[in-house]
């Protein structure tokens, strides 16, 4: 293929800028101006502040200049707005130009849009609203806000009675109503027939006031009937209404389901709520067995393979935290919240962390994969144990560190630190959990992961076609990337041919095994491919 129809098909595919070495624009191609909504002669002789996000860092610029000022090229996600504001996404790489004496003369930047893919994890497809990822991402930028949760009282009722294409169509109309009467706020589908509401606070406020406009606008939304082909449906809600600065997620859905348990259309979250629907008895009794456990040393892992869908050889396993009981064996969804509350986590996840090594180790064959996060990397006696099971170890190239994506990363320093050392002793670092959150393919530059475990909620949903363009998406995103994207959930050989078919490189879940101790191990037998 000659030169001239390689420079074509790039120009047709790629947003393409040339500047100066000043940063000045000096050439623009056609998709550089659909993208950024800026004609060429409104962008020549400017700089790409011109399309700057005020979300993006003054150090990621400042990363970038120091790379292709040193001659080096940088590769990145930027975050972008076009002339009319709207947000756009470019996976972005910056050449320096030398002349014959190696002295650069200029840059040139190529760059393909990511909007779409970032959207399809960030927007409910349906509604177009933000979804439930999108709201825990906001809440963790404000301190003061006003969070509703609204829910359908009788959705499940109309779309059996109305079948699915009406059902979908009450959803958007609802969308719609609560976005045309919440004005000045944000409004997200959390699930099926569940919506939320953000508003931020003003530095001063009258609660009661504000308490009055939401329950009137709320009752607003839905004293009408809805008119969907030529039927009138009448439409109820139940709702919860948090005011303040600490958990008021939480608190929106203590009050829904304090309205919900009292059979009325909405309540205010009040203090006495929380006590009421939390089991504290429960919890108690948790308490107890994670610090007798951790006593007597019953804090002990758990091993789930993980099938190299190539091969369909085992490739390793997965550690998982079990407490022993006397009578029973609890699984972590029972006693990890709980022991982070008791300060007893981090001492959970050195006792894993221990026993892994000890068994897998010094395994040439078969890889370990430990859980870990930002709390464990934080903790200095976790660090420094990782660390030094690290330095003792023999064959640290099948030791995988699962970072759960969905935790924020607060201190890059700290962690840039830990991902430095485990890299250093040749360890190696997976994201958990992605795709359920939407800044997780912008900060995969920094991180740099060996894996990607794809969100277990997906590929159980893999079926559902909307589910399945997801999974195709980070799929396809990982590969440009030379990551490995790894499938858990894998329960049945439905799922599992899905999962190959998209070009998943490993999976994991009860279709192969169930989570066993290390005495069961040796009676595992992998034959399912």
């Amino acid at each position: 293929m000659n030169s001239i129809v390689c420079e074509r098909i790039i120009d047709d595919n790629c947003y393409i800028s040339k500047t100066d070495l000043n940063g000045v624009i000096t050439y623009v191609n056609n998709n550089f101006c659909k993208i950024s909504a800026f004609s060429e002669d409104e962008l020549m002789g400017q700089t790409h502040s011109k399309i700057k996000s005020i979300d993006t860092s003054s150090d990621t610029y400042k990363q970038m200049w120091d790379t292709i000022l040193s001659g080096k090229i940088w590769k990145g996600v930027l975050k972008n707005s076009n002339k009319f504001g709207r947000e756009f996404f470019m996976d972005t790489s910056i050449y320096p130009v030398m002349d014959n004496n190696g002295k650069i003369e200029e840059f040139i930047s190529f760059g393909n849009d990511l909007t779409h893919y970032l959207d399809i994890i960030t927007y409910d497809q349906l509604t177009g609203l933000k979804n439930r990822d999108s709201l825990k991402h906001d809440i963790n930028n404000i301190k003061s806000y006003i969070c509703v949760i609204v829910n359908l009282d009788n959705f499940s009722d109309i779309s059996e009675f109305y079948g699915g294409i009406i059902g979908d169509k009450v959803l958007v109309e609802t969308a719609n109503r609560l976005v045309s009467i919440f004005k000045g706020t944000t409004v997200y589908r959390l699930q099926a027939d569940q919506f939320a509401i953000l508003k931020i606070l003003p530095q001063k406020y009258n609660k009661e006031q504000l308490e009055d406009i939401m329950k009137n606008k709320l009752r607003s939304a839905f004293e009408s009937s809805y008119f969907i082909d030529e039927l009138e449906i009448h439409i109820t809600a139940t709702s919860g209404i948090s005011i303040g600065e600490i958990d008021n997620l939480r608190n929106a859905n203590l009050a829904f389901k304090n309205a919900k348990s009292k059979n009325i259309s909405f309540s205010i979250y009040e203090e006495s709520m929380l006590e009421h629907f939390a089991n504290y008895s429960k919890n108690k009794k948790i308490a107890v067995d994670i610090k007798k456990a951790i006593k007597l040393d019953r804090i002990i892992p758990y091993y789930q393979p993980i099938i190299d869908n190539n091969s369909g050889k085992l490739a390793k396993f997965e550690a998982l935290a079990r407490l022993i009981k006397e009578d029973d064996v609890v699984p972590p969804g029972a006693f990890i919240d709980i022991s982070k509350k008791i300060k007893y986590y981090n001492k959970i996840t050195r006792a894993i962390l221990i026993k892994s090594f000890e068994n897998f180790g010094n395994n040439k064959d078969i890889g370990i994969s430990i859980n870990i996060t930002i709390e464990d990397i934080a903790n200095v006696r976790t660090f420094n144990l990782i660390i030094e099971l690290l330095s003792r170890n023999s064959h640290n190239e099948n030791i995988t560190f699962e970072l759960v994506e969905s935790d924020g990363i607060e201190d890059y320093e700290l962690f840039n630190k830990f991902l430095k050392t485990i890299k250093n002793y040749g360890a190696k670092i997976s994201i958990d959990d992605f795709g359920t959150g939407y800044s997780n393919f912008s900060y995969l530059a920094k991180i740099e992961p060996d894996f990607l475990k794809i969100d277990g909620s997906l590929i159980k949903n893999i079926k559902n076609k909307k589910d399945y363009d997801v999974v195709k998406t980070i799929v396809d995103f990982a590969k440009m990337y030379n990551i490995k994207t790894v499938a858990e959930f894998v329960e049945n050989k439905e799922i599992f041919d899905l999962v190959k078919k998209l070009g998943v490189d490993y999976s994991q879940g009860y279709y192969f095994s169930k989570p066993v101790p290390l005495e069961d191990i040796k009676n595992l037998i992998i034959n399912k491919t």
